[in-house]
């Protein structure tokens, strides 16, 4: 698909040719306009990043299909309802958190880092038990971070500084929401204080500056969730404390009466938000995994959006409304499929649901300017086929009329159409089988060059492809080799000479004409007429190849002999000489042979071969036994190699074992002397029985394969042409291709043309059908 930029330059060129007309014009004129507003509107949104919401659908979606788990180094120690009855009212005096950590220092199972979700702004009589036991730990305490609020900053209520001075360091606790109220993210540092998931893991602020340190994070299932401990059951005696050494402890708020809750993703199925401390440990879980999600470039997310946009609306333009929407459904999904992957594999989010938005709004704006474009071309061509001068415009003059909700206005043009086209129809149905009926082959096109009628016979000899109604004739012109004529006037009343390869691969001759028909001032057609001069060019080849053989190859043997007999005879007393005799002999045999090729290569070129059954191992027994003095005088043997089953093919006995011979002529006079030629007979296997009396019956396309194979000699061999690669067999290789296509079969031919390597000839013919089918 071309750039936007090249789009738009197609398209303004084609609004300044003047071949377009208006109609043509405003459809391509309003399309551009409905293009530029719709990527220039997505452009907008996506750089000031309006119109979240259907993003954030999809990403929840994608969210609840990812199903993260949580890590197994993360427990919350949560501050419930069981707790406050327990240890007392909120807040907790700070010696239970002392007594907690006291436990776990004095019992060797130190976590690995303790973070506090709890703010101790008020000074306590305990914050000296508390503080000596934090210090006993890697602890962070929480920091109350209040964000900007117009031009001025609230102030910072830190905990008590003896309480700061045992920490390890301070963070900030601040839930971030988005557009649509819900949590999916945090910022990782705002001011100079971390995050306290960011502290607690230990891994540096640096490493997260990029897009504002803003970062989304997967949230784990509360179905699943992390290991939440009650405070009051940590305290207890019967706890297993060892479970919590080497953790990762966030200590907070779980008591919905405390209301430490905020909307996520998972709210709306819980029926109630999460508490802080569960999101800081999702937090943390993908700190520590590595997992924390980014967005996409801004580039990256306004290139995307813009090509799957850019996309739907080339459709749009250029396919049918079926094409047209199977492109859009597979340029949404694409979207969201590239989103999910980008999502899953990289922890990248890519938002499409701006794209998809737009790709919606597009939709049907545009179906509504083209409903509008096609009631005025109907309105227009109803008007002009019915020869009556008014338009659409004149039928809505003074405003609509209440006589005009009567009927649809796309059904009052259409009648006006279907009335005019019938009438335009019936003329085109007589000349249509006008054009069948001659018995010449004929194409009509009309003034734009495109194909409106094609005869019968037309049909048999171009290949389909190039004979669609509607098509331009320029593909026909290629094929018969007339596309570098650019006006079709040049080529009337003359005769030119084309061929082309029909669909069965052979090279047809044609006579083609051409003829212009006025019809009026402002329209015309052209008559093509193709007459097929193929058979006539094949006899005429024939004809000459004949005159050739008569008059020179089969001239100079019998000039030959006439020679010889006389000096034969002007020996008075003296018997013939026996080289003379011999010489006599070899010329009047090979003027035999030649008159048999003759015959054998005339009787191949027929349409139809009289074919009976024929058991193929006689005529290869036949074929070899015709060849074996020829290969004995090269001290060459033929090994054969036959199936034990004897096989039965349908054809001309006659023809197969001239064939056949040939082959194994040419095997023998340019194998290498003394070598052997293997000829090996054998047929596909059966994958059914053949039994008429079950309904069984052999596999259609079994083939009967015939395998030659010899040495090539060398080509310093008075017997072997010095370059057998380029001779082939000569005459004999279009005579045996011809018996072989005739006969329904299949040949290879493997030449090398180096000495010493083997050269193979495959035929494969059709087994003959049993008698049951037949």
């Amino acid at each position: 698909m071309r750039s936007p930029l090249a789009v738009l330059a197609h398209l303004w060129g084609q609004l300044r040719q003047k071949s377009l007309n208006r109609d043509e014009q405003r459809f391509y004129l309003e399309w551009l306009l409905v293009a530029v507003l719709a990527l220039s509107t997505l452009s907008l949104f996506t750089v000031m990043q309006w119109g979240k919401s259907p993003g954030h659908i999809i990403y929840d979606q994608f969210h609840r299909w990812r199903a993260p788990l949580p890590a197994n180094d993360i427990v919350i120690i949560g501050v419930d309802d069981a707790s406050l009855e327990e240890l007392g009212g909120w807040p907790l005096k700070r010696l239970v958190y002392a007594d907690l950590l006291q436990k776990l220092a004095d019992t060797g199972n130190e976590p690995k880092a303790i973070g506090f979700d709890i703010l101790f702004p008020d000074p306590s009589p305990y914050d000296e038990a508390l503080a000596a036991q934090m210090r006993r730990h890697n602890s962070y305490l929480s920091v109350e971070q209040p964000r900007r609020s117009g031009l001025a900053s609230v102030a910072i209520h830190k905990p008590q500084a003896v309480l700061v001075d045992a920490a390890k360091g301070l963070a900030h606790i601040n839930v971030t929401f988005e557009s649509d109220g819900f949590s999916r993210g945090a910022y990782l540092q705002e001011g100079a204080l971390p995050h306290l998931s960011l502290a607690v893991s230990g891994m540096p602020a640096q490493r997260y500056q990029s897009h504002g340190g803003y970062r989304r994070f997967n949230l784990v299932d509360p179905e699943i969730g992390f290991p939440i401990v009650s405070l009051a059951d940590a305290l207890s005696d019967d706890f297993p404390i060892e479970l919590l050494k080497d953790k990762y402890i966030l200590i907070g708020s779980i008591a919905p009466s405390l209301g430490d809750h905020f909307p996520t993703i998972y709210s709306g199925r819980e029926g109630t938000g999460t508490p802080g401390v569960v999101l800081h440990a999702n937090l943390l879980n993908d700190i520590l995994r590595g997992s924390l999600i980014s967005p996409v470039p801004q580039w990256a997310q306004l290139a995307l959006s813009l090509w799957a946009l850019l996309s739907v609306l080339i459709a749009l333009m250029v396919l049918s409304p079926l094409a047209e929407l199977v492109i859009t459904g597979i340029t949404v999904v694409s979207a969201l499929v590239v989103s999910f992957v980008l999502l899953l594999a990289a922890d990248v989010w890519f938002d499409p649901g701006l794209c998809i938005l737009a790709i919606a709004l597009v939709k049907p704006a545009w179906a509504w300017r083209r409903t509008e474009m096609i009631v005025r071309f109907m309105g227009d061509r109803a008007a002009k086929l019915e020869k009556v001068q008014r338009s659409r415009k004149n039928l809505i003059q003074g405003g609509l009329k209440l006589r005009h909700f009567a009927s649809d206005t796309v059904l009052q043009y259409s009648r006006l159409l279907d009335k005019a086209i019938g009438a335009s129809s019936e003329r085109l149905e007589f000349l249509n089988r006008v054009v069948s009926e001659i018995p010449t082959a004929v194409l009509v096109a009309d003034a734009e060059q495109r194909i409106v009628l094609v005869s019968p016979r037309m049909r048999d000899g171009i290949p389909a492809g190039l004979l669609q109604t509607g098509q331009p004739l320029l593909p026909l012109m290629f094929y018969l080799g007339l596309h570098k004529t650019q006006d079709l006037s040049q080529l009337t009343g003359q005769d030119h000479y084309v061929s082309g390869v029909d669909t069965n691969g052979t090279i047809r001759h044609y006579i083609f004409r051409v003829a212009l028909l006025p019809q009026n001032e402002d329209n015309s057609l052209w008559i093509f007429a193709l007459t097929d001069i193929t058979q006539m060019r094949q006899f005429q080849a024939q004809r000459e190849q004949t005159l050739q053989l008569l008059s020179h190859d089969m001239r100079t043997p019998i000039a030959s002999i006439i020679s010889l007999s006389r000096k034969s005879g002007a020996e008075q007393g003296s018997s013939v000489n026996p080289q003379t005799a011999a010489n006599i002999y070899r010329h009047a045999d090979t003027l035999l042979n030649m008159m048999d090729d003759f015959i054998f290569s005339i009787k191949a070129q027929a349409q139809e071969y009289q074919l009976v059954e024929t058991l193929i191992d006689s005529v290869v027994d036949e074929a070899i036994y015709q060849v074996k003095d020829l290969a004995l005088s090269r001290q060459m043997r033929l090994l054969q190699d036959f199936d034990d089953e004897p096989q039965f093919v349908m054809a001309d006995q006659r023809l197969l074992t001239r064939m056949l011979v040939n082959l194994l002529v040419n095997a023998v006079r340019y194998g290498q002397q003394g070598s052997d030629i293997h000829i090996t007979l054998s047929h596909d296997p059966e994958t059914s029985v053949g039994d008429p009396q079950s309904g069984q019956t052999p596999p259609v396309g079994q083939m009967v394969h015939i395998v030659m194979r010899n040495t090539v000699g060398a080509p310093d061999d008075a017997n072997h042409p010095r370059h057998m690669s380029s001779q082939g067999f000569g005459l004999g290789l279009g005579f045996v291709k011809t018996v072989v296509r005739k006969h329904q079969g299949h040949i290879h031919l493997h030449l090398p043309p180096e000495p010493g390597a083997t050269a193979e000839v495959r035929v494969q013919l059709p087994m003959a059908k049993p008698f049951w089918q037949t």
